[in-house]
């Protein structure tokens, strides 16, 4: 007897991202929906390369939790090296919009700092699996994808530094050698996976707290 297969759809927003994502109260627009199922592919695809590992982990693994074809997958992302890419640029991308919205905050420059610093934290803790899988499967990525990464890395880590040494041109840090500190806040926020997971005795709030404080030490500030 031939085994029964179950049909899938092609262009369907799968069901977990539509149900947690899509936006109420207005009409999507196409770049809205493309973004929408882009984005969905990149959750189920994080947490199973962060749970079985890149190179194990399949595109029609990823189809299956999503319920839909493979070719659907290929509507959105050209092959799994870009979704691995796409994937390992959240955190960082995120980070950099962090930035921009405490630029913006209210405050001297110390407290957007803070801001910036918390808002960081709490990315790489609600990407959780994004973060790992960055440092985790870097090895994995193209040379010209782990270059645009290190790039915007870098560009986060300039724009921390000049977080910084503005809060020393306003004479609210003394530290001569702030600006080189901000090379050590991003190791310790990068350190953040290693001390909280999901299920951690430690609590979400205390440990973005804690990391902010021990940022703001390294620049002479309680």
């Amino acid at each position: 007897m031939k085994k029964a297969t179950r049909s899938k759809p092609t262009e369907a927003v799968p069901a977990t991202v539509s149900r947690q994502t899509r936006p109420r109260g207005r009409r999507m627009s196409k770049p809205d929906v493309v973004a929408l199922k882009r984005q969905g592919i990149l959750e189920v695809a994080s947490r199973l390369f962060h749970e079985k590992g890149y190179e194990i982990a399949t595109l029609d693994m990823v189809a299956d939790e999503l319920n839909v074809t493979k070719p659907y997958l290929y509507t959105y992302y050209k092959n799994k090296a870009e979704i691995l890419a796409s994937v390992c640029a959240v955190g960082v991308t995120e980070s950099l919009d962090a930035l921009d919205r405490a630029a913006a905050a209210p405050g001297n420059s110390v407290e957007q700092l803070r801001v910036a610093l918390r808002e960081v934290a709490a990315i790489i803790i609600d990407r959780m699996e994004y973060i790992v899988v960055y440092q985790r499967e870097m090895k994995n990525l193209t040379n010209i994808d782990a270059q645009q990464i290190l790039r915007l890395r870098h560009e986060f880590d300039l724009r921390i530094a000049r977080l910084v040494e503005q809060c020393r041109a306003d004479g609210l840090v003394t530290l001569h050698d702030a600006a080189a500190m901000s090379v050590w806040m991003g190791g310790l926020l990068s350190w953040i996976p290693n001390c909280y997971w999901r299920g951690s005795r430690r609590r979400r709030s205390d440990v973005i707290e804690q990391v902010v404080h021990a940022c703001m030490r390294l620049i002479g500030l309680d």
